[in-house]
């Protein structure tokens, strides 16, 4: 009985994907990695344009995630910018920004961390 439910409950997931679309969300997990949509990208923007530092980020990936609202987990190639404004080293970064559940609130950063390449 156990495994049926189980077994029922598994079978309900493969049917998010129709939900979401071509595997875009995931509940519990994330997607795969796939290159950002424009809507994606103008969340990234908008939520990244306060941001304060001397870097200018660029989304190459992101991986969805379905739980209160969703949770995007860029993949970004920065650039460091020097005192004047000049370019400077490459970095790359994993950026998480949460979107939540229309009405409660604004998508915001939930975590910057640099990746070593």
């Amino acid at each position: 009985m156990i495994l049926f439910a189980l077994s029922s409950m598994l079978a309900g997931c493969d049917n998010l994907s129709a939900l979401f679309g071509r595997d875009e969300a995931s509940v519990g997990g994330y997607s795969k990695q796939r290159r950002p949509t424009d809507e994606q990208k103008a969340l990234f923007y908008s939520v990244i344009e306060n941001l304060e530092g001397d870097v200018e980020y660029e989304p190459m990936n992101v991986g969805v995630q379905v739980v209160a609202g969703t949770n995007f987990r860029f993949l970004c190639k920065g650039e460091e910018k020097d005192a004047n404004g000049g370019r400077g080293r490459k970095i790359y970064a994993e950026i998480v920004i949460h979107q939540p559940l229309p009405g409660q609130g604004d998508a915001r950063i939930i975590s910057i961390s640099r990746q070593e390449r």
